[in-house]
Formats: structure tokens, C-alpha cells, sequence
């Protein structure tokens, strides 16, 4: 599980965050990116990412692999500005701290970067889930 809401009321009110698409490349459940003409493409400085439900062996594991073609639902994370999710393993980087500043890359994983504008896309780590498997981050939605 990559992406998982904070509460159940995230689901509950508010504004229904997903839309459908098709993965184009090989990439793996919490990978962020962008969705053009319904296809999924990992992205840097990208507020939109894979959320499914896991299933079958690999459900839990660190990476969750999605193949190309597979559809998949993508959560619009700008639309939950100013609320907390949590994020676990994969797209997380190896090292991070209460306070980092999260953003995409190239290969849709997450890594750190101090000098993102406040105006930008961005997860803000507020604290650590379990032995540091997760965290909860607060999202920053783009303002400019």
C-alpha cells in the first residue's frame, strides 16, 4: 500500500479525488505523474498518483508492481489541500525527516528538495508511521 487517506471521511465528504487511466509505461502503485487523454505517465513536480487497492501476492510489499496497459486509479492529491495522507515504502526516498519537503521526479518516486517554492505541489512530512515504514504528510497544493 503506497497511498492510503488519513481518515475515513476523506471518502466520505468532499470533493471525489480519482480518475481512471491507463498506465503507459511499467511503474509501480504510489508512482506520480500526470494523466493526458486517459493515459498515466510518471512525472516530476506531479500532484496526481497511483492509488489501487492491492491484491493477490505481492499486496504489501514494498513496490507494487503495475504493467503497462493496466488500468489504474489516480488520485488528483491537489485536490486534498491543507489535508493529511499517509504514504508508505515505495514512492518514499530512503531518508527523510519530520519537516522534509516532498516532491516528484522523473520516475514518479518522491524525493526531498528544501528549496521547493511555497506556491509549488508539495507533501510536508508531519510524522512517522510504525518503524519509520510510512509517514503522514500534510499536501501543499499549487497555488500559482
Amino acid at each position: 500500500m503506497a497511498i492510503k487517506f488519513r481518515t475515513i471521511g476523506q471518502i466520505e465528504h468532499g470533493v471525489y479525488p480519482f480518475e481512471n487511466a491507463v498506465a503507459s509505461v511499467d511503474t509501480f502503485n504510489g508512482a506520480f505523474g500526470t494523466v493526458t487523454s486517459g493515459a498515466f505517465t510518471v512525472a516530476k513536480s506531479a500532484s496526481k498518483a497511483i492509488m489501487l487497492v492491492e491484491v493477490g501476492d505481492d499486496a504489501g510489499m514494498s513496490k507494487y508492481a503495475v504493467a503497462k496497459n493496466s488500468q489504474v486509479r489516480v488520485i488528483d492529491l491537489a485536490k486534498l489541500d491543507g489535508q493529511e495522507i499517509e504514504v508508505y515504502d515505495y514512492p518514499l526516498p530512503d531518508k527523510i525527516e519530520k519537516g522534509n519537503k516532498l516532491v516528484s521526479q522523473e520516475d514518479g518516486s518522491l524525493k526531498v528538495d528544501a528549496g521547493v517554492s511555497s506556491t509549488a505541489f508539495y507533501l510536508e512530512v508531519k510524522e512517522f508511521i510504525g518503524n519509520k515504514d510510512g509517514v503522514v504528510v500534510l499536501v501543499h497544493g499549487a497555488t500559482a
